[in-house]
């Protein structure tokens, strides 16, 4: 579901006693309509430019998937970005000149539903999982097992609309409400647990079975290398990650050096191996 409004760009030299004037009765409006004003170095406008983008209103439609309380993401917007872009209730680029005369902004005309879907959708203070109001919940039902949840954060799963910052407030849960989420909790923690022993053992087998190849490869390698006269071992490495053999990744082997070497290897040493050259990068 989307929703239309329509925004608004302003652009006005306060030097200018007319521009002043409207700039004042603007911040006026705005402010008495209960909007705040987020200001930001540069970047709040498509190609910064407020005169021309907007022209000064231009329609747009607000994606609802994710609500925050200052801010939308809209729809391509036709005739100013092939791309959504992030727009705000009502922001200000900081003053671009020394005597902060310059003012730059936009603004979005709040619609019943926007204020309404605001203040009917609930969002958790800890995961930031958004709910329908309608659904009931108190407390966040997503994140009651989160590996990084500690007891004393319960409050933080407490749903307050989307009106609200997401950093607003949580109140201290009362005993009631501690008497019934902390069993919860701790249920949902001991899933957790369980699920994560699952999958550190699984990763313990599997990175003992990827050491154990490694070791029983650079052994194989190095033992058969032995076995056919070739002894400098320092110059041959075995790389796991490539699972192949390197010999000259110390010091690079002539060409005289690489015919000794193949006449040792021959087609029978059983391993992908790459020759490091003299003259090669």
């Amino acid at each position: 579901m989307n929703l239309k409004t329509r925004i608004h760009s302003y652009y006005f030299n306060t030097n200018v006693e007319i521009e002043r004037t409207k700039y004042k009765m603007l911040v006026d409006k705005l402010k008495g309509m209960g909007l705040k004003c987020f200001c930001a170095w540069g970047g709040l406008s498509p190609n910064g430019h407020y005169k021309e983008w907007a022209n000064p209103v231009a329609d747009i439609e607000l994606e609802t998937e994710h609500l925050f309380n200052n801010q939308w993401n809209t729809s391509p917007i036709k005739g100013v970005s092939d791309i959504g872009l992030r727009v705000f209730d009502w922001a200000e680029d900081y003053p671009i000149d020394f005597s902060k005369s310059i003012k730059k902004g936009h603004w979005i005309e709040q619609t019943k539903e926007m204020n309404e879907l605001r203040w009917n959708t609930l969002t958790c203070g800890y995961c930031g999982r958004q709910e329908p109001a309608a659904k009931g919940y108190v407390f966040c039902p997503h994140c009651l097992g989160s590996t990084y949840l500690r007891q004393d954060e319960l409050r933080l799963l407490r749903m307050l609309p989307c009106g609200h910052s997401f950093k607003a407030k949580r109140e201290e849960l009362t005993e009631a409400e501690k008497a019934h989420l902390l069993p919860l909790y701790l249920e949902a923690q001991k899933k957790t647990n369980k699920k994560k022993a699952v999958k550190q053992r699984a990763k313990i087998l599997e990175d003992y079975r990827k050491a154990d190849r490694t070791a029983r490869t650079e052994r194989d390698g190095k033992i058969w290398l032995i076995d056919h006269g070739y002894t400098n071992l320092n110059n041959v490495i075995y790389y796991a990650h490539r699972d192949r053999f390197c010999f000259g990744w110390v010091k690079k082997f002539s060409e005289a050096e690489v015919s000794q070497l193949l006449d040792v290897l021959g087609s029978e040493f059983p391993f992908d191996y790459d020759i490091k050259k003299e003259g090669q990068s």
